[in-house]
């Protein structure tokens, strides 16, 4: 068997060979803390949504983060007030 020969041979058997799997690093503990408070969000939106956080982002200077909470303080607002007229309205009901 002429050197090229050989040589084609060992590449073909490395080729067929599965590559092992890395194993990850271990994390210190105080990194399994902190991503335990911080946990990864991620989503998929259209384009023009993300253009719209974009420029909120920029022009209140905020993170995606931040637009978030001040949406969600602002769903809970929105909840506690239905929840305050459908009360109103059933002692209104109840009371003529």
């Amino acid at each position: 068997m002429d050197l090229q020969a050989l040589v084609i041979a060992l590449e073909r058997e490395r080729l067929s060979r599965p590559e092992p799997i890395k194993e990850r690093k271990p994390q210190p503990p105080s990194r399994k803390r902190w991503e335990a408070r911080n946990p990864t969000l991620s989503f998929r939106t259209s384009a023009a949504t993300r253009d719209l956080l974009k420029v909120w982002k920029e022009k209140a200077d905020l993170s995606i983060s931040d637009i978030v909470k001040v949406g969600l303080e602002r769903l809970t607002q929105l909840e506690l007030v239905n929840v305050l007229k459908t009360r109103i309205s059933q002692e209104e009901n109840t009371n003529p």
